[in-house]
């Protein structure tokens, strides 16, 4: 399904808070369908409340945010050109 969508292992704490989805190393995530609500919260989150997260940006690095974005737009892209694709989650370690 579309492009390989990468993102550190470390960071699944702020996709959790930001997202409500809980990250599991080599777990198969869902059909895409079932993210799209999660990446869309996710990014809402993350655009209008970033002030919220920005203990994630100390913990993990300038830029945390901004990446974590670029993540979720990415992923909500293909999610919504394939709505019915089994994914597959595999975190950088």
């Amino acid at each position: 399904m579309g492009d390989t969508h990468i993102i550190p292992w470390e960071n699944r704490d702020l996709i959790t808070a930001s997202s409500d989805w809980s990250v599991m190393n080599q777990e198969v995530v869902r059909p895409a369908s079932v993210l799209i609500p999660k990446l869309e919260k996710g990014i809402w989150e993350l655009s209008n409340c970033p002030d919220c997260y920005q203990e994630y940006e100390v913990k993990h690095g300038i830029g945390t945010i901004v990446d974590m974005l670029k993540f979720y737009r990415d992923l909500l892209q293909d999610c919504l050109e394939h709505p019915f694709a089994e994914l597959y989650g595999s975190l950088v370690v």
